[in-house]
């Protein structure tokens, strides 16, 4: 039983890992971070990113999003090698037009084991259901109106999310996110810079609006609406977008 409440860890390679110390800086306005509808997508359009740990190639990144009705549905898939470790990861994530959750999956396969994660919302609640070596528990938590559901070591998360609600420069964003496979709500504070970075994508110089999340380690360069660039540098890890 002591196995199912470390799944969240095992099925991430390097998964972030949460600061003491919350960021504070009275030159950043603090406001509420308010989803005013989805968009900045392409239809089935796949979006792929090299996954690098230490500056060494170990895997890959991928997502895609359809539009369903009046739901769009965003499938991802996730390989790294590390060691002589082997993981695949597979996830669908079911929201509305404002971003807010509705079912979620993910399936992780490390050499030749299954774990599975689930996360639905009904009747005020929000429930992970996580199966591994044929144990399953359930998580139950009271789900907040307003709260987001993020896969935090995932790009095509946060892209949407920024493509979701106007950034602006030297504004510090507050949220309330779900993270799945932690089975736990985290508040965060997106701080994005008031002048532009520039980073090297491939061969590409770019100007990109930066924003960090300091409590989850990750620090995000966006250019032109597009999520070029994810970074842990706690955890040596870089997940960057493969222009076209």
């Amino acid at each position: 039983m002591k196995r199912i409440y470390l799944v969240a860890g095992i099925i991430l390679i390097f998964g972030a890992t949460y600061a003491i110390e919350y960021y504070a800086n009275s030159q950043f306005e603090t406001r509420e971070l308010v989803v005013t509808g989805v968009s900045g997508f392409e239809h089935g359009v796949v979006q792929a990113f090299d996954y690098l740990k230490d500056d060494e190639l170990v895997g890959s990144y991928s997502y895609a999003m359809e539009e369903s009705g009046d739901k769009y549905i965003l499938t991802s898939e996730t390989f790294v090698t590390s060691g002589e470790r082997d993981l695949e990861l597979e996830t669908v994530y079911t929201f509305d037009n404002l971003y807010s959750p509705e079912y979620y999956s993910l399936t992780a396969t490390s050499n030749g084991e299954v774990s599975e994660i689930t996360t639905e919302i009904a009747n005020g609640n929000i429930t992970t259901t996580v199966t591994s070596a044929d144990v399953t528990v359930n998580f139950t938590h009271v789900y907040v109106d307003g709260m987001l559901l993020i896969e935090n070591s995932m790009p095509g998360f946060w892209e949407v999310l920024f493509n979701s609600f106007e950034v602006e420069r030297g504004v510090k964003y507050t949220a309330s996110i779900f993270i799945p496979q932690a089975a736990m709500s985290f508040d965060v504070n997106l701080v994005v810079s008031k002048e532009d970075k520039l980073i090297w994508v491939g061969e590409e110089r770019l100007e990109c609006i930066a924003i960090s999340e300091t409590n989850l380690d990750l620090d995000f360069y966006m250019y032109k609406g597009e999520l070029v660039e994810m970074r842990s540098e706690g955890q040596g890890v870089v997940l960057r977008k493969v222009l076209n």
